[in-house]
């Protein structure tokens, strides 16, 4: 398994494997973003010296064969392939986590609630962490950043099937976190209060709506009508489960 979230590694049978060296890393990175399509050398060489001139001809050269070493320790010989400048890494989406969460997302409506559960679980647990830890550099922080959206997506995914199951106020403390991560995202806003209001907690729901909706004003946007209709509902101490936001 390759691993773009937390530490970029390498790992088999969940025993790490490297690469050991910052640069290895940040060319393992491309690589694995754009399985099985070519990298050239010259973008290779972006990601590992961040846009600055290095002797990297000859370094990346030897930083290659460190990695295609790597991938024969794998029993992946081959895999690598790097002819003219270009190299390519052709290994399969479900031995990269990134790829493995992107695959599950587009399947996920043809599953039954209960097995997407389980298989959005099981991709989280494999995508946890900083991604690309400890590395850094304007192509690394824009790729990071993609990586984050994507595991936020599936978490939104997971938490609305998980409503869908009558799990709602299990996910209280996920959803209280991706709210203050960003009180803005009026879908995780709307959510949140309708967890709360259920699990009895109608004053920190409507401090949610609250701070929702100042972010909201200070931005210049709106406040949807169905997280209004919620709000109303809650001050009226009415039921907080018709089903919102929940759908595939």
């Amino acid at each position: 398994m390759f691993h773009l979230y937390g530490p970029v590694d390498t790992t088999i049978d969940g025993v790490r494997i490297g690469p050991d060296t910052e640069k290895e890393r940040r060319m393992v990175v491309p690589l694995l973003l754009t399985i099985r399509r070519p990298v050239s050398y010259l973008e290779l060489s972006d990601w590992m010296w961040d846009g600055t001139p290095g002797s990297a001809p000859d370094d990346l050269g030897r930083y290659m064969g460190e990695f295609r070493l790597r991938l024969t320790r794998l029993g992946l010989r081959g895999a690598l392939v790097n002819r003219d400048r270009v190299c390519r890494l052709n290994v399969d989406p479900d031995q990269v986590d990134l790829h493995c969460l992107s695959t599950l997302l587009t399947e996920v409506d043809q599953l039954d609630d209960v097995t997407a559960a389980a298989r959005l679980r099981a991709v989280l647990a494999l995508c946890e962490g900083e991604p690309l830890e400890g590395l850094s550099g304007h192509r690394i922080d824009s790729c990071r950043q993609m990586l984050l959206e994507e595991r936020r997506r599936a978490e939104m995914t997971l938490i609305r099937v998980d409503f869908r199951l009558g799990r709602a106020t299990h996910r209280v403390p996920d959803l209280m976190r991706l709210f203050h991560d960003r009180p803005e995202d009026t879908t995780v806003a709307t959510l949140t209060m309708q967890a709360l209001a259920k699990a009895g907690r109608q004053a920190e729901a409507l401090g949610v709506y609250r701070r929702c909706c100042e972010r909201v004003v200070e931005l210049g946007m709106k406040v949807p009508p169905q997280m209004a209709d919620l709000h109303g509902r809650i001050l009226r101490d009415e039921p907080a489960d018709r089903e919102l936001e929940t759908h595939r």
